[in-house]
């Protein structure tokens, strides 16, 4: 499983940087991909839970983001949300941007939100009723996590989930974040 997150890695890394010459006098196919994550980012705008498009760049400039893309019907998905909304609570206010993008589809959107509220995760989830954030940022399973500095640039990605995952990638997050507020301030 390592040695399938690191070709995964490698091969994510590889397709974002990866620039296409342009071609003269001609106009790009609308299925073309766009020629890096952050244009990626700011062409894909999904819905939130309340039903309003956010495009995903927005997220970017603030500090780094964590995006999780998950199902209610994944097993190890349901494993990694309470994980999730630990370090939304934990790192949010220093920075860090957690944010949920479920992939169950048009038919189950509508109990996206009620899961969210019963469980009391508060952390922000976009819906890709259509699987297009999944195919354009070439997500191959779930859950799949992505962490990109402030900029865009994908730090780490895994794919899968195992107890203790984020605990691990913590540091690299705090790294990335403000110091704490003093609690004498």
């Amino acid at each position: 499983m390592t040695r399938l997150r690191h070709l995964w890695t490698a091969g994510l890394a590889i397709a974002l940087s990866m620039t296409p010459a342009p071609r003269s006098g001609a106009e790009p196919h609308a299925t073309e991909k766009p020629a890096s994550l952050q244009a990626a980012l700011a062409t894909l705008a999904l819905q939130d839970l309340d039903g309003e498009l956010v495009t995903l760049s927005s997220y970017l400039g603030g500090g780094p983001v964590l995006f999780d893309f998950w199902a209610t019907w994944c097993k190890p998905c349901l494993q990694a949300l309470p994980d999730l909304d630990a370090l939304h609570a934990e790192l949010g206010p220093r920075g860090l941007r957690v944010v949920g993008i479920n992939e169950d589809g048009p038919r189950n959107a509508p109990k996206v939100k009620p899961f969210m509220q019963t469980n009391g995760y508060t952390f922000p989830v976009l819906l890709d009723l259509n699987r297009e954030a999944q195919r354009r940022l070439q997500v191959a399973a779930l859950p799949t996590t992505l962490l990109l500095a402030a900029d865009g640039t994908v730090l780490h990605s895994s794919l899968g989930y195992n107890p203790g995952e984020f605990a691990k990638l913590r540091p690299l997050i705090e790294s990335l974040l403000s110091e704490p507020a003093d609690a004498d301030d």
